[in-house]
């Protein structure tokens, strides 16, 4: 059987793996050209150093050659810098408009008036804001680097082990990142404190999901896979009602989101009774008949997730707000099924072990206790100067002039 987990224990003829269930990003900040005549900013020997290391940001940003990665390098030389400069900035940083748009392309009436004026503060405003503070500057670009972290991930091949760990690394550092936004800046880049904190909970609910690839992929014993699962699919739960209350709140919120993280949820709940019922199957007498209700229990939480009503069922599917969310959410359906075709084969297997061997009565899946947690969380949002350590090998993006300090 060729499990979206169990890569490592396919047999070698079974032909290429599936592609693990896809990662979410969030769009994020764009930087702009400087609003405004630059000039007597210029005279700064401070300022002209943050300006030249924007430069290169705004030059990813305008680059559609440019990896998530290389816009990722740009943006922590950029940071390091502002966390250098922030003592010696005086009032001459008040010569700067820091601007900044939306990821999202803006409306073409827009595009028309700006180009009146590029450099002006309206002009800038057509794609997002601007402003004037360092403190303010620090929150949107720590933001735009998770927005970029997130996007990485979001790319990266995760069915080998380094590819895993990567996204793992860098889902904290975004969520990190976030955390700082949070606490650096007020009304970041339109965004409530709830939105931000909603995000790096998606992070960091993501970051466990290869947590758990990485422990099933690495044969780790079922009854800690089943902790792990258990937990995501716990983390996925609290990501799915926060984006529901972000979204009735007309927050930025991807109408899939929501079901995403909540097909998630349910996926990961199955994924810790099937792991439970390995690791009951493994103790022998007096644990198959729990074995056989955890594995019944797995089978109704994915027969749920995808019936008519749920976030994965067909008529969900076809209600999508648009036919790109119901793409998104496709993934989502072709693993639990796939995860539904192996829960169904090793219920066949203990159910069988059960009528011919141990005869155990099979216990109601409301009688069954709450499967164990994990004692400690495994992983943590990044602190700060660590996501903004220069990475070996970091795309060379921000060369040039841009200073960078090693922490």
């Amino acid at each position: 059987m060729h499990s979206l987990f169990r890569r490592a224990k396919a047999p070698a003829s079974a032909g290429t793996p599936p592609a693990p269930m896809p990662m979410l990003s969030f769009p994020g900040k764009k930087a702009l050209r400087f609003a405004g005549d630059t000039s007597a900013a210029e005279q700064d020997a401070a300022l002209a150093v943050l300006m030249h290391a924007r430069a290169h940001v705004v030059l990813a940003a305008e680059s559609a050659r440019a990896s998530p990665a290389e816009a990722a390098a740009a943006l922590r030389a950029y940071l390091r810098t502002i966390y250098a400069s922030e003592i010696t900035a005086g009032p001459s940083q008040q010569n700067l408009l820091f601007a900044w748009g939306d990821a999202a392309a803006g409306d073409e009436t827009d595009k028309k008036k700006a180009k009146a004026d590029k450099t002006s503060p309206a002009a800038a405003q057509w794609q997002g804001q601007w402003h004037t503070s360092l403190a303010t500057e620090r929150a949107v670009a720590l933001f735009a680097l998770a927005a970029e972290l997130a996007r990485a991930v979001a790319a990266e091949d995760r069915r080998g082990a380094d590819g895993i760990r990567r996204a793992c690394g860098a889902l904290c550092d975004a969520a990190g990142a976030l955390r700082a936004a949070a606490a650096a800046g007020d009304q970041l880049c339109h965004m409530t404190d709830a939105c931000l904190a909603a995000f790096e909970r998606l992070m960091l609910a993501q970051a466990l999901e290869c947590y758990f690839e990485l422990a099933v992929a690495g044969g780790k014993p079922p009854a800690l896979c089943s902790k792990i699962a258990l937990q995501v699919s716990h983390d996925y739960h609290e990501v799915c009602v926060k984006l529901g209350i972000l979204q009735r709140q007309q927050q930025p919120i991807d109408k899939s989101w929501a079901p995403h993280a909540q097909a998630k949820a349910a996926y990961f709940d199955a994924e810790a009774n099937l792991q439970r019922a390995r690791a009951l199957r493994e103790q022998g007498p007096g644990s198959v008949g729990e074995a056989v209700a955890r594995l019944r229990l797995a089978a109704s939480v994915l027969d749920a997730a995808t019936g008519k009503t749920g976030p994965l069922g067909k008529k969900s599917l076809s209600s999508s707000s648009s036919a790109s969310a119901a793409a998104a959410l496709a993934p989502l359906r072709d693993a639990a099924a796939r995860l539904r075709k192996e829960v169904e084969a090793e219920l066949a297997a203990a159910e069988n072990d059960n009528c011919q061997v141990y005869f155990e009565r099979v216990p109601a899946a409301d009688a069954l206790k709450a499967l164990p947690a994990l004692a400690e969380p495994l992983v943590r949002p990044t602190a700060v100067e660590k996501v903004l350590r220069e990475a070996d090998g970091e795309p060379a993006l921000a060369n040039g002039g841009a200073p960078t300090n090693r922490h």
